[in-house]
């Protein structure tokens, strides 16, 4: 054998296991899964096992920042983004805020993604109140929406149905707990992600894995 030809294999046994390692990790940061929270039936199929049922975030009406009521089924085809805050919040609250204004300028032009801000405060929380707290945030009409309500339907959802803190101060009537938790819910109602929503990271990360779902859905329109 020439010293060419040694000197071709000699690059390319160096250069196939580079090669190999640059696809495991090009797929391995660009292959996303994300989970499903609380799932609890699924089927196995060739490629594995598929979820097929799981916790759902059940139907709810409340009323919005415009006074209007706010049927959740209604957007049962969108994708949504939910947080809990209060206006009279001084701590966490205006940081979740500002990560959520993140969220909305990522999805703007996407018709498919709402999200959803409950107040934890609802006697203070009018929709008047939360109309005002709505524009200091640049919310957008039709995609951003503020809730109020019943004090036990939204503790309800918070704890029963999101898994999250939400409730009244017991030592401090005037405060009120919540999660700092953003929640990603998809379209079939599942969970699909808690983040942490004083964290900017952490928001990268929900709007990297709701574009994900985004073109998973797409792709399965394809085929």
């Amino acid at each position: 054998m020439n010293t060419t030809k040694k000197t071709v294999y000699l690059c390319l046994a160096l250069l196939v296991p580079v090669f190999l390692i640059f696809l495991f990790t090009f797929f391995a940061r660009t292959q996303h899964t994300l989970p499903v929270y609380f799932a609890y039936d699924s089927t196995e199929t060739e490629r594995g096992y598929i979820i097929t049922d799981a916790h759902r975030i059940p139907a709810y009406t409340l009323t919005d920042q415009n006074g209007d009521a706010f049927k959740s089924t209604a957007y049962d085809s969108s994708f949504k983004v939910y947080d809990f805050v209060f206006t009279r919040c001084g701590s966490i609250c205006p940081e979740m805020t500002t990560q959520m204004i993140r969220v909305q300028e990522a999805f703007k032009h996407d018709k498919d993604v709402v999200l959803i801000s409950l107040t934890v405060d609802p006697e203070h929380d009018s929709s008047e109140v939360l109309q005002r707290y709505a524009k200091q945030y640049n919310a957008i009409p039709g995609k951003w929406y503020f809730l109020t309500g019943e004090k036990d339907t939204i503790y309800t959802l918070g704890q029963r149905q999101f898994f999250l803190t939400a409730k009244q101060n017991e030592e401090d009537l005037t405060d009120f707990l919540h999660s700092e938790r953003i929640v990603l819910v998809d379209k079939n109602g599942w969970i699909r992600g808690y983040y942490t929503g004083t964290n900017e990271k952490d928001v990268d990360r929900l709007i990297t894995e709701l574009k994900v779902l985004q073109k998973i859905e797409r792709d399965a329109k394809r085929k």
